[in-house]
């Protein structure tokens, strides 16, 4: 029994010292294990890729150069292939280059902007000799030269231009073609009177006359007939003249009492055909008696109903101050006032004279002599 236990304790014994000689050895392999992590272990050893100590210094964030990064290069245009292409069609360095105008919010700003542009840059063909050359010739001074005007200043001053030149430049009214109550100038009298029966005017008055250098030489014809007396003699110098025509109507006078309006006109002689060359127009509705509040009330409407008329049938006049319409010089004009009118041809007036005395100077070069 007592062997066993000797035997035992011998086993154990041996056991241990085993055990520990083991623990001993795996002691030494750790150590060895843990000299794996020295740089000397992590050396690149014959065919094989490490990392070294220089790959894995990155430095800070902003010690890169992103200047010197270059996008990858397609595998098709790579190298010398890409640096001709770029420099084949290089792109625009500014906007002025192209020839037009950068966008604009406005109209004046566009013209500004074009103003600033430096046009002589640009490579322009050229047109000498050209249907656009002979087009640019064929532009008038005046244009031409408000163009070159409006080149040199701003896009504000352009504008301005424009404006300006739109209110001075008005068209003149052509007073020819105006009637008062349909009479017009150049009416003969047989025209005007139907006219004015038409209006709702009757003919109140008519004066006959005949030229000054007829009505003395009829009257010097009658003497030397033996005619004495004054009435006798006049009878003599109308006969004359109607039976030579000479006599014609000088004025007439027509009247619309409804309305208390009232047309005067004049007619040139029988050497122009005797035509109407002035025609006054007066209307009494507007000359309202009384200084009260009705008189007042009534006097403003015609007065404002005056002018309204006027104003639809005439237009404007060219003439504010003055209030005449007309193209100026001596044609026909037409002036107007509150309840009056006055239009007037001094044109046919002054050819009327012009015949008369051509006639006068033929007589007068007659020989009334014959020694």
């Amino acid at each position: 029994m007592l062997g066993k236990v000797k035997f035992g304790l011998l086993g154990l014994i041996f056991s241990a010292c085993f055990f520990a000689e083991s623990v001993l050895a795996q002691d030494a392999d750790f150590s060895q294990a843990d000299d794996l992590f020295a740089p000397d272990a992590l050396a690149p050893h014959d065919g094989q890729n490490f990392m070294s100590d220089d790959d894995m210094s990155f430095g800070s964030d902003n010690d890169v150069d992103f200047a010197s990064t270059t996008a990858p290069v397609p595998m098709v245009q790579s190298g010398q292939q890409k640096f001709q292409a770029d420099n084949a069609n290089p792109p625009p360095q500014n906007k002025m280059q192209l020839g037009t105008p950068p966008q604009a919010d406005t109209l004046t700003d566009t013209l500004q902007q074009q103003n600033q542009q430096h046009l002589s840059n640009i490579n322009l063909p050229n047109v000498s000799g050209t249907w656009v050359d002979q087009l640019a010739s064929s532009v008038p001074q005046a244009i031409s030269s408000s163009l070159n005007k409006d080149n040199q200043s701003g896009g504000d001053e352009t504008m301005q231009n424009l404006m300006n030149d739109s209110r001075e430049s008005s068209q003149r009214s052509n007073a020819s073609v105006f009637d008062i109550s349909g009479i017009m100038l150049r009416m003969n009298l047989d025209q005007a009177e139907k006219a004015m029966m038409v209006r709702g005017f009757k003919k109140i008055s008519q004066k006959m006359e005949i030229p000054n250098f007829i009505k003395w030489r009829n009257e010097e014809t009658c003497r030397n007939n033996g005619v004495v007396g004054y009435e006798r003699l006049m009878n003599c110098v109308v006969e004359i003249a109607k039976k030579n025509n000479y006599q014609y109507v000088e004025t007439a006078k027509y009247t619309k009492y409804s309305t208390k309006e009232e047309i005067e006109i004049k007619l040139t002689s029988n050497f122009t055909g005797n035509k109407i060359y002035r025609i006054q127009y007066k209307s009494m509705s507007g000359k309202v008696i009384g200084s009260g509040a009705k008189a007042a009330y009534l006097r403003n409407i015609k007065v404002y109903d005056f002018w309204k008329k006027v104003n639809q049938k005439y237009g404007a006049p060219d003439n504010k101050d003055e209030v005449t319409w007309g193209l100026g010089m001596n044609k026909p004009y037409m002036k107007a006032s509150t309840g009056f009118l006055l239009l007037e041809d001094p044109m046919l007036r002054e050819l009327d004279y012009t015949r008369m005395s051509r006639e006068d100077q033929r007589f007068m070069n007659t020989d009334l002599y014959s020694f």
